[in-house]
């Protein structure tokens, strides 16, 4: 999975090098979207980021003695 913050977009695909793509191609549409229609572009609040990433760990954990950990690693690039 990838996340725009700056736009609140996100994408997925089969691959992290996928997924940046597949971001890029979504972020482009969002703004020329939002350019289109004059609208305002906004950044997520951190507290429904974190509830989004956060909230469906009970489904993706591995096994029974997995324990929820506050730490969470994340890829951090810049496209320009």
């Amino acid at each position: 999975m990838a996340l725009c913050l700056e736009l609140n977009v996100s994408s997925q695909g089969e691959s992290i090098e996928e997924a940046k793509r597949m971001l890029q191609e979504a972020c482009g549409e969002y703004v020329s979207y939002m350019e289109e229609k004059n609208l305002e572009i906004r950044s997520v609040p951190l507290e429904i980021l974190r509830e989004f990433l956060l909230e469906d760990v009970e489904y993706v954990r591995p096994s029974d003695d997995w324990v929820y950990s506050e730490n969470i690693t994340f890829e951090v690039g810049a496209i320009a």
